[in-house]
């Protein structure tokens, strides 16, 4: 689109690294690019082995490392056929195939649903010449429109008058008046809490009961995940009652906390936050990925206190647990909702697990 895509290079790219493109959306991606500069021969052939690479895919929803799947690749196809008129006969069989994977899931990433959004726009112009009717009154073209919960109680009629069928889609948007349950879907995730001596206490609060503790008190907040598969790349989110604040983030991680060493030992995550109201941690289940010539890559990080650690701090195989800490104090008196902690699988999010949500007392100190 920039005008900057050096044309011998992808022709190149074309007649002899075709097939070393590993996604459909590459492949199309390319195929896209040769379109666009006039190639229209071999912008085809790259189309056509797009389309094969997603053939070849019985399954929407395999573990991959490039933070794609099959539905965001199929949405791309969608987009980038329809932008540049090459294979777009394949069309409708994609829609058909997207569509079914998408009503089949109950969350989709962030990457699917931004292709997904593009196919919607490229596919914009077979929508406006559609004509439908609500409660009577024509509208041409597609309707997309928020109806509040009174218009509902009202009732809405709406009516396809033209001669193509037509796709419905209500989404529903409210906050529960109820804390959601503990589950489980491909992830299970605990929390419990310490003394800073290291003694476990039941903190029922934290798995969906009642606890209290008094004020200035300090605890260690522990967070267990395991997967059923070692892979993904996953974020953990505990969220904390509004009466407990982070205290000094580093101090589990430079092993102050002698009675809890072996924290020190699990999976270390690839990011962390430590926020006011919740304590944030990323982690890459996969592992240490592979260069083009098939050799680990070898990563270096800095460390707490400026020097080099290498990837021998790290776990380079994948991984399907892993282990944060960190330290909380009690801040403000009174009775506080104890929020459920989460992790998701970041691409794919129909994997994930939350645990209870419970009430925390904290009582003043005397």
């Amino acid at each position: 689109r920039n005008g900057r895509a050096p044309v011998g290079e992808l022709r190149y790219y074309a007649d002899t690294r075709l097939d070393r493109f590993t996604t459909p959306l590459g492949k199309a991606q390319l195929g896209a690019a040769l379109a666009m500069v006039g190639d229209k021969e071999r912008a085809e052939r790259a189309f056509a082995a797009a389309l094969g690479a997603f053939a070849e895919e019985d399954k929407l929803n395999l573990a991959r490392s490039d933070y794609g799947s099959e539905i965001r690749d199929g949405a791309a196809l969608i987009t980038l056929a329809s932008e540049t008129n090459i294979v777009k006969s394949e069309t409708p069989r994609l829609v058909n195939v997207i569509a079914k994977a998408y009503l089949a899931r109950n969350y989709t990433s962030t990457q699917e649903q931004a292709w997904m959004i593009l196919a919607a726009h490229a596919l914009g112009e077979q929508a406006a010449g559609a004509k439908l009717a609500v409660n009577n009154e024509p509208i041409d073209g597609s309707l997309i429109r928020a109806l509040s919960p009174e218009e509902l109680e009202n009732g809405i009629t709406i009516t396809n008058s033209g001669d193509t069928e037509t796709d419905a889609v209500v989404s529903v948007i409210g906050a529960s008046l109820t804390p959601e349950p503990a589950v489980a879907k491909g992830f299970t995730i605990s929390r419990t809490y310490y003394t800073l001596d290291g003694n476990e206490i039941d903190l029922t609060s934290a798995n969906g009961g009642k606890s209290e503790i008094a004020q200035n008190e300090r605890l260690v907040a522990v967070l267990k995940i395991e997967s059923d598969e070692a892979a993904g790349r996953v974020l953990l989110v505990d969220r904390l009652p509004a009466g407990l604040e982070i205290e000094n983030p580093r101090l589990v991680d430079s092993g102050d906390i002698k009675s809890l060493d072996w924290l020190r030992t699990t999976r270390r995550p690839e990011h962390t936050e430590f926020r006011d109201d919740r304590f944030v941690a990323a982690f890459d289940l996969w592992g240490s990925q592979s260069n083009s010539n098939g050799e680990e890559s070898s990563e270096q990080e800095t460390d707490d206190d400026g020097g080099t650690a290498t990837e021998g701090n790290k776990a380079n195989a994948p991984a399907a647990t892993a282990t944060v800490a960190y330290v909380v104090r009690a801040v403000t008196p009174g009775s506080f909702v104890h929020p459920a902690a989460t992790i998701e699988d970041m691409y794919r999010p129909e994997r994930y697990a939350r645990s209870g949500a419970g009430t925390l007392v904290v009582k003043p100190k005397s």
